[in-house]
């Protein structure tokens, strides 16, 4: 094991409260959904919780307290994706990869029916840890959650290909979504999939067909969209193909930069044909924590800490 990838785990390991520091707009949410008003009693249960969830798996994002903020409510697009909650009769909303699910309980909170959302992880556990932190039960939040492995034929056919852009999808009966036991029933049903943190997790060819597995669930209907974000590479001129980084809990493993991710979903080997979408993505260098230990690659340079926010939007 490298030295980088010791020092890093020491750091993830290190007290957990450093990291507790919710924005303003993030505490009136949380005791907005939590029922808890009390600052510090709210703390306190986002450090139990915290810690029942580095049991399950030790990611980064849980030790950096993601569960009490959210992504999607953050993403450029979000208006659009509570508009065709509204808009679009039975637009069905997916959060892949949820972890505890606070994006599934942002787009409840803000308007999105509850009725035409689900949410999927590989590790049940979170889910029902997510559930201890809202304070919420399957009956009063009756969001179904389906535990699966998004590689697992069973669970997401890979014999269907994602659709094009069409104003009049195929019509096909689609069951409740209480009663799925996989994601296969709604491949060409879905308008909003939301990804965070997910793809990083996996190398260069896993991601590519993770990007096919998730566009065959997306709706043919024009305005349809696949949103997330997570670890990226800048996009400079050595990155235009992506690049090898120091992300989370492994050594390495690939991370696209907004030119390689473009290439990724449009075009020659991509997952749509040009003219069916567009893609949007930036990626952000962020300031390091000052307890985070400086990260380097091979070359001895130090690894930039890089956030990617993206959008591939049916036209």
């Amino acid at each position: 094991m490298s030295t980088d990838v010791e020092r890093f785990r020491k750091w993830s390991d290190a007290a957990p409260n450093e990291d507790y520091n919710p924005q303003p707009e993030d505490v009136q949410w949380m005791k907005q959904v939590t029922g808890i008003q009390d600052e510090e009693e709210l703390k306190n249960h986002a450090l139990k919780i915290q810690a029942e969830g580095l049991v399950v798996y030790p990611y980064p994002c849980i030790k950096k307290f993601a569960f009490t903020t959210s992504r999607v409510g953050r993403h450029p697009a979000y208006q659009d994706v509570l508009a065709i909650g509204k808009n679009r009769p039975g637009a069905i909303y997916l959060e892949a990869a949820c972890c505890f699910g606070n994006d599934v309980r942002k787009v409840v909170s803000d308007g999105y029916p509850i009725e035409n959302v689900i949410a999927t992880d590989l590790k049940g556990d979170f889910w029902t840890i997510g559930q201890k932190f809202f304070r919420t039960t399957p009956e009063t939040f009756p969001v179904p959650f389906l535990l699966g492995d998004a590689f697992d034929a069973s669970f997401i056919s890979p014999d269907t290909p994602p659709a094009p852009t069409s104003s009049t999808p195929p019509i096909r009966d689609v069951p409740s979504l209480k009663t799925l036991t996989s994601l296969t029933p709604l491949q060409h049903h879905v308008s909003i999939i939301h990804a965070a943190a997910f793809f990083h997790l996996f190398n260069e060819e896993p991601q590519r067909r993770l990007a096919f597995l998730l566009g065959s669930l997306l709706s043919p209907s024009p305005g349809s969209m696949i949103i997330g974000s997570h670890g990226g590479a800048p996009d400079t001129e050595e990155n235009k193909k992506g690049a090898t980084r120091f992300i989370g809990v492994s050594e390495s493993l690939f991370t696209h930069s907004p030119t390689s991710w473009r290439n990724l979903w449009i075009g020659e080997g991509g997952v749509f044909k040009e003219g069916d979408v567009k893609v949007w993505a930036e990626a952000k260098v962020l300031p390091r924590p000052p307890s985070q230990p400086t990260l380097t690659d091979s070359s001895g340079l130090p690894v930039e800490r890089c956030v990617m926010t993206w959008s591939v939007i049916r036209i």
